[in-house]
C-alpha cells in the first residue's frame, strides 16, 4: 500500500503537490478516523506554509463534526502536553520538523499525547486513499476555539522538575533556536533556572534566514563560534519544531546525540535503576553506559513513535535516539527539546566536570553512515539474502537485519519512505567502521544485482 507517514509524520512540498486539496483531504481522513464529535488539538511550527495548511486541515477536520482547540504557533511536544492536558481524543501538528523552509508536514498525535502509531497511520492512510471521507450534516460540523494558555501550562510543568540544589553553580548558555516555535520558551526556562543566557535565532521566522532547522554540526557554526566568544559553559540548538535539542561544549565542540543520550543515560543510573529503551541503531556509547551503569537494556526499531510506547509498557526511566530526541517519563512519554535542553543544564550545573570533560569519559567508537539505492519491491528479498549469508554471525532482525561483532557492528536498514538501503556501521576505530562500510556495501551491491 502506499504509504503518507514516514518514521514522524508526513512530509511534502506544498508547491510542488499537484492536487490542491491534499491538505483538506488529509484533514477530511484524520477527523473521519477520530469520528464526529471527538476534540482535537491542533497546533503548527512558524514555516510560512503553516497558516495555509493549518487552514486546509482545519476545514477538513471540521466538516467530519469534529471539535478543534487551536494553540498557536507552538513546539511539537506542546501539542503532544495539550493532548494529553485537555484530554483531547487527538492531536495534529502542523510542522516539517528538521526539513528545509519549502517543506512542510504534518504529526498526529494519539490520545494519550504520544506520536501516533504506526497502526493507527495506516488506518488514517486507508481512508484517505479510498477517500471514504465522512462528512457532517450541516448543523452538526465541528467548532474551533483558541487556547492560548497552553504554552504557559507547559513551560509551568518543565520548570516544576527541576529544584536547583544549594551551591549549584550558574552556567552561561548560548540557545540557537532555529528561528522556531521555541525562541522565547527555552531562553525563559533557562534564565529561571539561574542561567545566563545569550539567544541566537530567537525570532520566529519560517524562512529560517539564521540556518537550516536540523542542528547538524554543519548548521551550527555560528552556535559553536558564538560559545567560544562568549566563554560559555554550554550551547543548545533546537530543530524546526523543538522537540529535539543537539549541544555544544564548552570549547566548541559538536556533541553528537549518541554522547548527549550517553550522559543523560549515566546521569539517570545514579539515581535509580530501571530499564532504558533505546533503538537497534543506537552507538556503543550508549549501550556501554546502560551497561556499567547498572540499568537494563531494552531495543526497539527506529523511530520515537515506537521508543515513547515501549517506554511506557516497561516502565523506562529514560529513552530516546542518537538525533537530539531524548524522552524522559518524568515528563511525558514524547521527545521535548524544552526539557532536554533544561536537564543538560541540571546535569551540567550539579557536576564539577566540564560538558567537554565528561564526553571524553564515554568509551570510544565511530558511526559511519551511507545509502544504497534499491527498488522498494526487491528490499524484503536482500534482506533474506543478507540474513543467508550472515547465519554464522550474531543477527538482530527486528529492523532491517544488524549484524553485530565484538568490535564493531552494521546495520542495513530500508528505507520505508525512499527506493534506497540505509547502511551503518561503529567500531571501535575509523578505519575498521570506514573498512566494514565499505565491506557490507560492496555485499548490498552484489546482492541487488543478483536478485535483479
Amino acid at each position: 500500500m502506499t504509504r503518507l507517514f514516514g518514521t514522524n509524520g508526513i512530509r511534502w512540498q506544498p508547491d510542488k503537490v499537484d492536487d490542491h486539496n491534499f491538505a483538506i483531504e488529509l484533514g477530511l481522513a484524520i477527523g473521519t478516523y477520530f469520528g464526529e464529535g471527538k476534540t482535537i488539538c491542533l497546533g503548527m511550527d512558524t514555516r510560512v506554509t503553516g497558516p495555509m495548511i493549518f487552514s486546509g486541515v482545519v476545514s477538513g477536520i471540521l466538516s467530519t463534526g469534529c471539535d478543534i482547540i487551536d494553540i498557536g504557533v507552538v513546539p511539537t511536544p506542546t501539542v503532544q502536553f495539550g493532548v494529553r492536558t485537555l484530554k483531547a481524543d487527538g492531536g495534529v501538528m502542523i510542522t516539517a520538523s528538521h526539513n528545509p523552509p519549502e517543506f512542510n508536514g504534518l504529526k498526529c498525535i494519539d490520545h494519550d499525547g504520544t506520536e501516533m502509531a504506526r497502526v493507527n497511520e495506516e488506518k488514517i492512510e486507508n481512508i484517505y486513499f479510498s477517500k471514504a471521507f465522512h462528512v457532517a450534516a450541516w448543523n452538526a460540523v465541528g467548532d474551533i476555539n483558541k487556547n492560548n494558555e497552553m504554552i504557559f501550562r507547559h513551560i509551568q510543568h518543565i520548570l516544576s522538575i527541576f529544584k536547583p540544589k544549594d551551591g549549584q553553580k550558574p552556567l552561561k548558555v548560548v540557545v540557537d533556536c532555529s528561528n522556531g516555535p521555541a525562541g522565547d520558551l527555552t531562553p525563559y526556562i533557562l534564565r529561571t533556572m539561574g542561567c545566563e543566557v545569550i539567544t541566537l535565532n530567537a525570532q520566529p521566522d519560517g524562512m529560517f534566514p539564521g540556518r537550516m532547522p536540523e542542528p547538524l554540526e554543519k548548521n551550527l557554526q555560528g552556535l559553536m563560534k558564538a560559545v567560544t566568544d562568549t566563554g560559555a559553559d554550554l550551547g543548545i540548538a533546537h530543530d524546526g519544531d523543538a522537540d529535539r535539542a543537539t549541544f555544544i561544549d564548552e570549547k566548541g565542540n559538536y556533541v553528537n546525540g549518541d554522547e548527549s543520550l550517553a550522559l543523560f543515560v549515566i546521569d539517570t543510573l545514579k539515581s535509580r535503576k530501571g530499564k532504558v529503551v533505546v533503538p537497534v541503531n543506537t552507538s556503543r556509547k550508549v549501550i556501554d553506559s546502560i551497561s556499567s551503569g547498572g540499568g537494563e537494556l531494552e531495543l526497539t526499531p527506529i523511530g520515537s513513535p515506537i521508543i515513547a510506547r515501549r517506554m511506557g509498557n516497561v516502565n523506562a526511566i529514560i529513552g530516546g535516539e542518537g538525533n537530539g530526541g531524548v524522552i524522559f517519563p518524568e515528563n511525558m512519554l514524547c521527545r521535548d527539546g524544552m526539557m532536554t535542553a533544561a536537564r543538560m543544564v541540571e546535569v551540567l550545573a550539579n557536576n564539577d566536570k566540564t560538558l567537554s570533560q565528561m564526553v571524553s569519559d564515554l568509551p570510544e567508537y565511530y558511526i559511519m553512515r551511507s545509502k544504497y539505492e534499491c527498488p522498494d519491491n526487491l528490499k524484503a528479498k536482500v534482506l533474506d539474502r543478507v540474513k543467508e549469508i550472515s547465519h554464522d554471525l550474531d543477527i538482530l532482525d527486528i529492523d532491517g537485519v544488524k549484524i553485530e561483532e565484538e568490535n564493531w557492528w552494521v546495520l542495513f536498514r530500508p528505507s520505508g519512505t525512499e527506493p534506497i538501503f540505509r547502511v551503518t556501521t561503529e567500531a571501535k576505530d575509523t578505519e575498521t567502521a570506514q573498512l566494514k562500510l565499505n565491506e557490507y556495501k560492496a555485499k548490498l551491491k552484489k546482492i541487488i544485482e543478483e536478485i535483479e
